[in-house]
C-alpha cells in the first residue's frame, strides 16, 4: 500500500491593507532552513497581492502556508 503525498495548500488570500499572522515554509533544498516552518506574528498585506516571506539565510521566497487575520488589528501611529 502506497500513500500519496499531501498536496501543497492553496496560497492564502489577503485583503488589502490589513495585518495577518502568517506561517511560511522554506523550500530551498540547499538552505539550512529547508522544510522549517516560520511564523510571522504581524504581516502587513499591503495592497493584498504579492505578499512574500523571504528566508533570512538563503534570501529565497518561502511558501506561504496560512494567513490568519488579526482581530483586533494593530494600531498604527
Amino acid at each position: 500500500m502506497t500513500t500519496e503525498p499531501e498536496p501543497d495548500p492553496e496560497p492564502p488570500v489577503f485583503q488589502p491593507y490589513l495585518y495577518y499572522r502568517v506561517t511560511a515554509r522554506d523550500e530551498t533544498l540547499t538552505c539550512v532552513n529547508y522544510e522549517q516552518i516560520f511564523t510571522v506574528e504581524q504581516c502587513y498585506s499591503n495592497n493584498g497581492t504579492n505578499v512574500r516571506m523571504v528566508c533570512a539565510r538563503c534570501r529565497h521566497d518561502m511558501r506561504l502556508l496560512t494567513a490568519e487575520l488579526l482581530d483586533p488589528q494593530p494600531e498604527v501611529s
